[in-house]
């Protein structure tokens, strides 16, 4: 059996001994438990230092200040906190930090996790439970002179947002503590080194805007949380206009801290895409293919071989199978045409859910906003989705802007969302779009007749798209020239026809079944030697039939044997290693090399080093015998 070594039926005992690469590259493993022991704690250690940034927040400030009708909110005069309103709110920001600090113990395996996870689940909610408290108690509690009009400030709205947060990550952690009582996964979380960088690069940019506000607010003569506010639209390049720098010193600071901000903000964006959602993506992608394939036998007739490559198209395999090997070569197009229907709705998924998040994040912070607002500036909805829009976009005209102590902190957590939001979601459309342009090209070249002049030159750049050399995907060249190099006989390979490669790749696999064991070995390292090169190939290689012809061989298999193959008929949606004929696979079945869940290259170094180590292992074994 060429797939996967172990059993092929999802149980909770195998996930939990899975480090985050097998896991996510498991199609029988649900993506809920990727999420709830990988994704939720991940989350937490990103937003649990946001959450603590907006207690210090809610501590250096008044809560309460005494305001002119005349003038906006934040020229108001501050009355000062009586002391145990101080108090409380100083416990409840050492908890969250608390909280934080052994959730980060437990990451990198400083603290186990009988200790850590029940300690920092009792301190986020310890943390959101004492702010709600102060939050509700404050608007009885603390009084105001008679006569004088009376507000809250920004802090009061910093501990509302601190509070939710706090209690929503202690809502994760319960999650993932349930998984782990129930034996669904590890105690350990499934975190990458990445993803830890990730969570270091938050930590330290959250750090970087309270450090610079701070800095303003002393240079520019502002409160702290109105420097706050200025750093984080300085940084994500709004720019209302609202607060700028007056003193030479603030404009001379605004050289350094503008880029360094921005850099920090670009690592956390393309952190946030390559390393969280990516790899998410990667693992719903596993799952979409796992459900594309047992929809084809489902929806198919398996007793006669057919099966639904998508609705209204299907494919018979047995149909012009000559011969053993013809009949598996039907079996690897049809599983082909799966894995592309799969991508595609794996595609629109993705986009559908980052044009949902930000749709979210574009009405919802309208609404918000125009609450916020309408008794200040009067605002409508439309103006507040205006201003959403113009925010969102870093357009920043600055006809419209936050002027209310409620509107600013809440401008400060939504714009820290919604901005990368959208920025994975402008990269997904063009991924999409990118896609879409290079099918269309494929599409216009198979279509264009043979002529001389830019029509000729349009189909011949699509047919090397198609063939690898730039299009969605790329096959590797057969055995024996797969460099990119000339091939053995000086012919470049990208003047050979696709018949002249698999004629070549088929001689390669007829001199594998005569050589001996030290040619084969040699046959062994030469492949190794090309598949390393083929690693970072992007978009990541893909094998032709013929290929994969003669990788088999070198693992030892025939595709054109009937040994070790299992037919389509007896192909189950759900294979299971205890079946009777569980060491015989299909191209269609869990253990097709094409349902691994890694890159085809990648794949193909494991298994070749896999064999080229046992049989240097077990001569070495022989010789030391003798």
């Amino acid at each position: 059996m060429v797939g996967k070594d172990e059993t092929e039926t999802a149980r909770p005992e195998d996930y939990v001994h899975k480090d985050e690469e097998e896991a996510e590259e498991d199609p029988t493993s649900p993506s809920r438990w990727w999420f709830s022991s990988t994704l939720f704690p991940l989350i937490a250690a990103t937003f649990g230092p946001l959450a603590s940034a907006f207690h210090i927040c809610a501590l250096v400030m008044d809560w309460r200040v005494i305001v002119d009708s005349s003038s906006t909110e934040s020229t108001g005069i501050d009355i000062q906190n009586p002391d145990w309103l101080d108090a409380v709110n100083a416990i409840s920001l050492l908890t969250s930090v608390a909280a934080n600090l052994l959730l980060l113990a437990h990451i990198t395996g400083r603290i186990p996790f009988p200790i850590a996870q029940p300690a920092t689940i009792i301190l986020y909610y310890l943390a959101s439970f004492l702010l709600i408290g102060l939050v509700a108690a404050a608007p009885a509690h603390l009084g105001l002179p008679i006569g004088e009009v009376r507000t809250f400030s920004q802090a009061y709205y910093y501990a509302i947002i601190a509070a939710a947060v706090n209690f929503l990550l202690g809502c994760m952690m319960v999650i993932t503590a349930s998984g782990v009582y129930i034996g669904r996964y590890s105690r350990d979380f499934k975190l990458t080194m990445s993803q830890r960088t990730l969570v270091f690069q938050t930590t330290t940019f959250i750090g970087y805007i309270l450090a610079a506000g701070a800095v303003y607010s002393k240079v520019e003569g502002w409160d702290y949380l109105d420097g706050v506010y200025y750093v984080d639209v300085t940084i994500l390049t709004i720019g209302f206009g609202d607060f700028s720098p007056k003193t030479h010193l603030g404009r001379s600071l605004l050289f350094p801290m503008a880029v360094g901000g921005i850099l920090f903000l670009g690592l956390i964006i393309a952190s946030i895409r390559t390393l969280a959602l990516e790899r998410g993506t990667k693992k719903v992608t596993v799952r979409m293919l796992e459900k594309a394939r047992q929809k084809a036998l489902k929806k198919g007739d398996l007793s006669s071989g057919t099966i639904q490559v998508r609705p209204g198209k299907k494919r018979n395999i047995t149909e012009g199978a000559t011969s053993e090997l013809n009949r598996r070569e039907q079996e690897f197009n049809i599983m082909r045409k799966v894995q592309q229907e799969a991508g595609r709705t794996n595609s629109l998924i993705a986009l559908s859910a980052s044009t949902g998040v930000a749709c979210f994040l574009w009405f919802v912070g309208a609404a918000v906003f125009q609450q916020a607002e309408l008794d200040s500036q009067g605002w409508s909805y439309f103006e507040a989705l205006y201003f959403t829009y113009v925010s969102l976009l870093t357009i920043g005209y600055g006809d419209f802007y936050p002027q209310t102590n409620s509107s600013k902190p809440a401008f400060v957590f939504w714009s820290l969302l919604a901005l990368p939001t959208l920025t994975v979601l402008i990269g997904s459309i063009g991924d999409s779009i990118s896609e879409g342009v290079g099918e269309l090209t494929l599409w216009v070249g198979n279509h264009l007749p043979e002529k001389s002049g830019a029509l000729k030159d349009l189909k011949g750049e699509a047919n090397n798209s198609k063939k690898g050399d730039g299009g969605g995907f790329q096959e590797a060249k057969p055995p024996g020239f797969m460099s990119d190099s000339a091939s053995p006989g000086g012919e470049s390979p990208s003047t050979e026809s696709r018949k002249e490669r698999d004629a070549k790749a088929q001689n390669d696999v007829e001199l594998a079944s005569k050589a001996g064991k030290h040619y084969h070995r040699f046959l062994i390292m030469r492949q190794i030697r090309t598949t390393v090169q083929q690693m970072d190939a992007t978009p990541p290689r893909q094998y032709s039939y013929a290929e994969w012809t003669w990788i088999l061989k070198l693992l030892g298999e025939d595709e054109a044997s009937l040994d070790k193959h299992r037919s389509v008929e007896a192909t189950e949606v759900a294979e299971d290693a205890g079946h009777p004929d569980s060491r015989s696979w299909s191209w269609l079945g869990q253990n097709s090399p094409l349902m691994s869940g890694e890159d085809e290259p990648k794949w193909v170094l494991h298994r070749l080093m896999n064999l080229l180590e046992k049989e240097l292992k077990d001569e070495g074994d022989h010789h030391k015998d003798i």
